[in-house]
């Protein structure tokens, strides 16, 4: 399945940590708001580039997928001057159609900003409807999987 050009920028500076994979998110002038903090919806954005870039890179196509449940933990503020976050992205469970992923948002001083868990599913844009992952996409997935709940690593 050829990479779109789009999802090729996307993945350029992720890197792959072992059992996790991160990706840097830049904090846009206009993810600020009034109070002088990124803005919580904000927050999901940071996590969707995250994990888009985290399928582009480890099943090497565009991310075909749709969000089934997002749960986020708000932990600490992320401000314009921190120019850049870290999303970190952990497999915790691979089902049938669904992936089950810990993400986690970083601050430049690995402060933890959020913390999320994710069930996406595998999705299928003619029919509209999911599809099964395939046996190499299992494959792919599975050496992603952490062996436990959310760990902390730093780069």
């Amino acid at each position: 399945m050829p990479v779109c050009p789009m999802f090729l920028s996307a993945v350029q500076g992720s890197e792959r940590m072992g059992a996790s994979f991160e990706h840097p998110v830049d904090v846009r002038w206009r993810d600020v708001d009034a109070l002088g903090h990124v803005n919580h919806a904000v927050f999901l954005t940071y996590l969707e580039e995250g994990r888009d870039a985290f399928f582009s890179q480890t099943l090497g196509g565009d991310p075909l997928y749709v969000v089934a449940r997002i749960e986020v933990d708000l932990r600490a503020e992320v401000r314009y001057p921190d120019r850049r976050v870290t999303v970190r992205i952990e497999v915790e469970r691979l089902g049938t159609t669904s992936l089950t992923t810990r993400e986690t948002i970083l601050t430049p001083s690995k402060e933890t900003a959020a913390e999320a868990r994710v069930v996406t599913v595998r999705w299928d844009a003619g029919h509209r409807k999911p599809v099964p992952f395939s046996q190499a996409e299992r494959t792919q997935l599975a050496a992603a999987m952490t062996s436990g709940p959310s760990r902390r690593r730093t780069a």
